[in-house]
């Protein structure tokens, strides 16, 4: 029997497993504040964005807040090192011209 309002069922999809919540990477979020602090403000904020985006079903959007948080801690890190290398360079020219 096929009525006008009958509808027939819907193919059934292949099952897929849902996508995991990324890293916040707050970790390196912190770790821009103790070595380049300026750093921390957009590690922190895209840190603190990964799980609101992941709720909201953008799973891409959270994976690159992660990689961005991950990112400005490495970066911070980095500078940080520069800085150093500097200052011992300087200090080294300093003695050396003494």
């Amino acid at each position: 029997m096929s009525g006008p309002y009958e509808q027939p069922f819907p193919a059934a999809q292949p099952y897929s497993q849902p996508a995991a919540l990324p890293s916040s990477n707050a970790g390196w979020a912190v770790v821009a504040i103790i070595f380049f602090w300026p750093l921390a403000i957009p590690a922190f904020n895209h840190a603190l964005k990964v799980h609101p985006l992941w709720m909201m079903g953008d799973v891409q959007g959270a994976q690159h807040s992660s990689n961005r948080a991950g990112f400005f801690g490495k970066l911070s890190l980095i500078i940080f090192g520069a800085f150093i290398v500097l200052y011992l360079a300087f200090i080294g020219l300093v003695v050396a011209n003494m």
